[in-house]
């Protein structure tokens, strides 16, 4: 969205930090370590226009909504800064700096909401994100979002389609939906969860030829959800499902509104009505009050119900959330260890499925060549979704971007696949 807001008002972007005249920084400040990151990619860019005054720097994104006051006070290096609500006038912002002014532009989280504005596909790629929905009201007790991005707030269908045709228009295959939490997508607008309405809706645009699913919140799942992942063929057999923990205690003071019955019973639901489906989750070790008791839970938990993807964080004490000052904060040795241990054995889980996928056919999306081998290229299937997954590699000089192919899997090189294309007549 700011790409096209750029594109829109006439500015063209630049391959290289050093040959730009504006260098605009997106930021995060959801955790601890991804503020740090943040930060510490200002001060290099901080640098690089110390080489040369005439750049210009603006911040924008969660960081800027969420320390505007000392970023503008602390860094007058910055030359505007951009909160999330404004990200239409980053066009205009871009101007005003360019003309010797300073702007600060940081209204509520939800101030932008409902303007519609130019998608941009970054780097021609042959998937990109729509975000469905911003803010949160959850309110788990380990999360900033609600106090950075507001209440939960759904974008009009209307829009979410006309960002997905503008971007299937520019050679965009797969949509990936994304919001803070997916599974309550149209709440808010129509009093019920209207996300399978959604999905029917998006794959029916001609050009587009999967939809993907991330963030889907465990406690508001529905059977028309399941259903329509189900049966429709251009919706990914692919669940995000984040749980975050297992154990009863750790999950109520987590705020999570959900058990591990009714956990396990969502998985076996999916499981069952979701021919090969790929889920995916997501758990924090470290919380406050987790003990070894509660950890070897989840250890086996998560041995148990072998989870085709696994993402696991260290818990991140962070101001503005309820468990900030919760009792038995965990020492960041004893996370440590309990992270390397939960991966270490999803570790083995992942390398023994991609073993069983050996031999089999599959539909892959090619996404471009190998950065890492210009003889190979990098695609995906259904089960792997993009940045955060495994890949599949593909020896073959005659392969585009975008293009679908059907390819039989050779075998692995730790979580990626390595395949070779099928000719035609050797598959269905």
């Amino acid at each position: 969205m700011i790409k096209g807001s750029l594109l829109d008002c006439g500015y063209r972007t630049a391959e290289d930090k050093a040959k730009a005249d504006v260098l605009i920084l997106n930021t995060c400040g959801f955790i601890q370590s991804a503020k740090e990151e943040a930060i510490q990619e200002i001060f290099d860019l901080v640098r690089l226009k110390a080489q040369n005054a005439g750049k210009k720097i603006i911040v924008c994104g969660c960081l800027a909504q969420r320390y505007p006051n000392e970023l503008w006070k602390r860094i007058p290096e910055i030359d505007g800064i951009l909160g999330i609500g404004e990200i239409a006038s980053a066009g205009a912002v871009c101007r005003s700096v360019l003309n010797g002014e300073r702007v600060l532009r940081v209204g509520t989280p939800d101030s932008g909401d409902g303007i519609k504005g130019s998608r941009r596909n970054p780097q021609g790629r042959p998937f990109a994100y729509i975000k469905i929905a911003d803010g949160c009201d959850n309110r788990c007790s380990y999360c900033a979002i609600p106090a950075i991005r507001g209440s939960f707030r759904s974008k009009k269908p209307e829009c979410i389609l006309e960002e997905a045709r503008q971007l299937a228009e520019q050679g965009v295959k797969e949509i990936n939906l994304v919001a803070q939490d997916t599974t309550t997508y149209g709440v808010d607008l129509y009093g019920r969860p209207k996300l399978p309405e959604l999905l029917a809706s998006l794959s029916r645009i001609p050009e587009l030829a999967w939809v993907r699913l991330l963030y889907a919140h465990p406690a508001h799942f529905t059977e028309e959800l399941i259903d329509q992942i189900a049966v429709n063929p251009k919706v990914c057999k692919y669940v995000d499902l984040p749980l975050q923990h297992i154990s009863d205690e750790i999950l109520k003071k987590m705020n999570r509104k959900v058990t591990r019955k009714k956990v396990e019973q969502l998985v076996l639901r999916l499981r069952e009505e979701i021919p090969g489906l790929s889920l995916r989750t997501s758990f924090i070790v470290g919380f406050p009050g987790e003990k070894d008791k509660h950890f070897q839970e989840l250890l086996r938990f998560v041995e148990q119900v072998e989870f085709d993807k696994l993402g696991a964080f260290s818990y991140s004490r962070e101001e503005e959330t309820k468990a900030y000052n919760l009792k038995g904060q965990v020492s960041p040795k004893i996370k440590q260890d309990r992270l390397d241990r939960l991966m270490l054995a999803q570790q083995s889980i992942a390398f023994r499925k991609n073993r069983d996928k050996i031999g089999k056919t599959i539909s892959v999306l090619i996404e471009g060549r190998s950065p890492a081998d210009d003889h190979r290229f990098v695609g995906r299937s259904q089960a792997e979704a993009p940045e955060v997954d495994g890949v599949i590699l593909i020896r073959d000089g005659r392969l585009k971007p975008g293009r679908l192919v059907r390819a039989k899997v050779t075998g692995f090189e730790d979580y990626d696949l390595t395949a070779e294309i099928q000719k035609e007549g050797k598959h269905g």
